[in-house]
């Protein structure tokens, strides 16, 4: 109950008449952004027939045909949060176009109050799942950067198929960046710091750069809370060879 009642007042502020207009990606969304259980079921094992885009209805369609045609880089934040990065980020590179995934509603409520509120105008968000949306939603070769910053470490061995940081995600995300962008990560977990470099070294596709240094404007809610109890943090980068 008090996790529903949080999800609606972050919705009411968020649909505030005298904010600007919403940066949320909402109309003409098609059934795999939020799956219930059978489109999960069918997205997971590949059955047909799957939903098509709604092509140029489509909000995410739209927000990256319209970035195609204005020449401007769109990056990606996988897994936004409550946004911290996401709005520091666009505000300190206002020639980009920023697109955060994340799944949890009130989240990206709060997320995108705050980010009107600050005149922000180069980010959108979507609520979703991110690895059905990487899968099916996002054009190739349409994004310049990847963040993937703290995801869930899924410790246990049972869980670790759960993982982002595997082989078949990383082909999607080799497919949607262009040629010579980047993906950039970060994580406290070190085991799994370790998993990600021993994927991605087994990729000649990628290669190793040094890691993207964030300011501390651009540090996650869940990266300073980390830093306060004196956790290490991992970074790396890697771009997409361009043959």
């Amino acid at each position: 109950m008090p996790r529903d009642r949080n999800v609606r007042r972050a919705i009411a502020l968020q649909n505030d008449p005298a904010l600007p207009p919403t940066l949320e990606l909402r109309t003409n969304l098609c059934e795999i952004i939020r799956p219930d259980s059978k489109m999960k079921e069918r997205l997971e094992r590949h059955l047909p027939p799957l939903p098509t885009c709604n092509g140029t209805n489509c909000a995410v369609r739209t927000f990256f045909q319209k970035a195609a045609e204005e020449g401007i880089p769109v990056e990606l934040d996988v897994g936004c949060g409550y946004g911290r990065f996401s709005r520091a980020h666009a505000l300190a590179n206002p020639r980009i176009r920023l697109l955060g995934i994340e799944q949890d509603d009130a989240r990206v409520a709060r997320s995108d109050v705050l980010a009107r509120k600050s005149g922000i105008a180069n980010l959108a968000y979507l609520i979703g799942e991110a690895r059905y949306a990487l899968e099916y939603c996002i054009p190739e070769n349409s994004i310049s950067a990847i963040f993937i910053l703290f995801p869930d470490p899924w410790p246990k061995d049972r869980h670790a198929r759960n993982r982002i940081f595997r082989k078949p995600v990383v082909d999607l995300l080799f497919r949607l960046l262009i040629p010579g962008g980047f993906l950039h990560a970060a994580t406290d977990n070190e085991p799994y710091f370790r998993q990600m470099q021993s994927v991605m070294a087994d990729d000649l596709r990628f290669q190793s750069v040094p890691a993207y240094r964030r300011s501390e404007d651009e540090q996650t809610d869940f990266e300073q809370k980390f830093l306060s109890q004196g956790k290490l943090v991992h970074a790396a980068s890697w771009q997409k060879q361009t043959s």
